[in-house]
């Protein structure tokens, strides 16, 4: 320090010492306060140099940690999505499963009044012949009693 404020004396010219109406001295003084300083401003600026590395480097993993959990949220959505896909088409399979053996159901139950209804009528109709037959022979037996 002593160095650069003997430095600073040598250099500085006595004819101008108040010739631009501020005291020299006193100007030196200050150059060399600052030169002093100096060091301390480069030390602290590198500190907030590091400061903002680590800040930026806080920010860069917290994007990341960010970048990650979207990512697993966008993935769970999809594989929410995929469920959703399946179980509709799941849902469609059954639909379709139903609608058909409902169709069976259908056909087989008509196919069984269809047969039933033949027996019925077979039935009625030998029902029918033997109520006419009883009937054409009532009608006749009275005829043949009046003759006799």
């Amino acid at each position: 320090m002593e160095e650069l404020e003997r430095i600073g004396e040598e250099h500085r010219p006595q004819f101008l010492h108040r010739a631009w109406g501020f005291d020299l001295d006193r100007f030196f003084a200050q150059v060399n306060r600052i030169r002093a300083a100096l060091p301390e401003e480069i030390k602290s600026a590198n500190r907030v140099a590091q400061e903002r590395e680590q800040i930026l480097a806080s920010a860069e993993a917290e994007r990341e940690r960010l970048l990650a959990e979207a990512r697993e949220q966008a993935a769970l959505l999809v594989s929410n999505d995929e469920v959703v896909r399946r179980a509709t088409e799941q849902a469609e399979e059954i639909i379709q499963r139903a609608t058909a053996e409902g169709a069976e159901i259908r056909r087989s139950a008509e196919e069984y009044a269809m047969r039933a209804l033949a027996n019925l009528e077979e039935y009625v109709t030998r029902v029918l012949s033997a109520v006419r037959a009883a009937r054409s022979r009532l009608s006749a037996a009275p005829e043949e009693s009046e003759e006799k």
